[in-house]
């Protein structure tokens, strides 16, 4: 799992990006039409100019985008660097031409100016970069963003990599230490700690928390590696491996290169790095526009409920977030007030049945959580949840973070054994307020179903599957198709 550090740096290249581009065509325009005495083709003023460009330069951002200037990097070279910028500022250049070779009215004062633009922004766009990294490389050396890494293997592969990625201070990888079964493994990585096994790994750095591991040439077996993985997707630990690892490969595996060995990081799930701040994105401006545009609404739920059955408007109901992480999930409250006082006042959905002689609701709620036809539910609570409208608060949820708009059910804690070894899977991304379960079926379908529906989600996450889920999620809001 990438680091918010790492995410918050690659987020800081979009800005300082559309500024390098910007201020390059601003000083190429100054020089061609001011500081040159030269006559112009087209005496285009400054103010058309900037509206031209601050309409085309996200354009640019996609082309470097597609360059791949936005893959987070701290092993990469300057050099390489500056060939991803010359690659994507010559696409850029290479467009805006075009653009003006097609369009009616000419966007440039003069042919000159593309070409002084060019120039420029190959300079800027590398130069904000430099000090880009340079402030990443100023947080390593503070400790700040370090990914603390485990390497599996003692052979030359491994060797090499531990070279490459010290010192921390310039890379902000920090190895804390090798795994391998290899004879002779300790002499080889000196001064670096070696394991033989997992479980001594463990045990010895219970009290670390490591980010990643990277599997070179080791002499572990097929079942070690596999224990090996299985440990990372458990814990959330990014793993990767040089690839002549007895074959393994994952679905959301994402090729590259480190330290100049080619490399296969397998990621959790596709909403690692791009994914996850796209889906934030649209998470706080989804929350924002649904506050808005609602609020009249959840104020006059919030006042039938009180008129209906005077009470507490809201109801908290704690639930487990991304990594497990406790979280309260707010709803309006649909169920009558008498049941969360008095005589039954703290005690469990099973016991309250038990209290009102409803046995025949207990079998029903332990197979799917809920039961349809709840006697503790008012009459105007059965409208909101047939409705989906006691759902609206968790806007405020979406908004502060905790859930998502679409994503996999929020469960209680109790309900994570029966996700079974896809438990890790689940809490790798943030419950949702709708998801693609409540789209294919509601709640006509099974509970087991459910969990498929969530893990196929998961898996195969994008936000054109989220538009659609939400757009299907509205559909059956109006129908009310299977609510109860």
């Amino acid at each position: 799992m990438r680091k918010r550090s790492e995410l918050f740096f690659s987020l800081l290249l979009l800005p300082v990006d559309f500024a390098a581009i910007l201020s390059a065509f601003i000083a190429a325009y100054a020089i061609r039409v001011k500081i040159e005495a030269r006559p112009v083709a087209y005496p285009l003023g400054i103010e058309f100019f900037l509206q031209v460009f601050l309409l085309v330069i996200p354009i640019w951002i996609l082309i470097f985008a597609l360059t791949g200037l936005y893959n987070q990097s701290s092993l990469r070279s300057r050099f390489q660097e500056l060939g991803k910028v010359f690659v994507g500022v010559s696409g850029g250049v290479m467009f805006m031409i075009v653009l003006d070779f097609v369009s009616r009215s000419p966007i440039f004062p003069s042919k000159a100016v593309p070409i002084y633009a060019y120039g420029i922004a190959l300079a800027t766009v590398f130069l904000g970069r430099v000090v880009i990294r340079a402030i990443q490389r100023s947080l390593f050396r503070a400790g700040i963003g370090v990914y603390q890494t485990v390497i599996v293997g003692s052979g030359p592969l491994a060797q090499r990599l531990v070279e490459s990625l010290e010192p921390s201070r310039q890379t902000g990888f920090k190895v804390i230490g090798v795994l391998d079964s290899a004879k002779g493994a300790a002499q080889r990585m000196r001064p670096l700690r070696v394991d033989y096994s997992l479980t001594n790994l463990k045990n010895r750095l219970k009290n670390h928390h490591i980010d990643e591991i990277i599997q070179a040439d080791s002499q572990l077996s097929p079942d070690e590696v596999f224990e090996v993985v299985q440990f990372a997707a458990r814990n959330h630990i990014r793993y990767r491996f040089v690839p002549n690892q007895f074959g393994i490969f994952a679905t959301n595996a994402e090729v590259g290169t480190l330290a100049g060995m080619p490399m296969v990081a397998m990621k959790p799930t596709p909403l690692d790095g791009w994914g996850r701040i796209v889906k934030r994105g649209f998470d706080v401006i989804s929350s924002t526009l649904g506050l808005i545009v609602l609020s009249p609404l959840l104020l006059l739920i919030a006042l039938a409920i009180k008129l209906t059955d005077p009470g507490p408007i809201f109801f908290k109901h704690r639930r487990l977030s991304r990594e497990g992480k406790a979280m309260y999930v707010y709803k309006f409250r649909t169920m009558r007030q008498k049941y969360s006082t008095g005589k039954f006042k703290g005690k469990s959905p099973v016991e309250v049945f038990e209290m009102i002689g409803r046995d025949d609701l207990i079998e029903e709620f332990m197979r799917e959580q809920k039961v349809k036809r709840d006697p503790r539910v008012s009459r105007f609570g059965g409208f909101l949840r047939n409705t989906s409208l006691d759902e609206l608060p968790q806007l405020f949820n979406i908004l502060q973070g905790s859930i998502s708009l679409v994503g996999p059910r929020p469960i209680v804690q109790d309900e994570l054994a029966r996700y079974g070894k896809d438990r890790s899977t689940l809490l790798a991304l943030k419950p949702g307020l709708t998801g693609l379960w409540q789209v294919s079926g509601r709640n006509d379908i099974g509970y087991d179903e459910r969990v498929k529906l969530d893990m196929y989600y998961i898996e195969n996450w994008s936000l054109w599957l989220d538009i659609k889920i939400i757009l299907r999620t509205l559909a059956i809001v109006v129908t009310g198709k299977g609510a109860y």
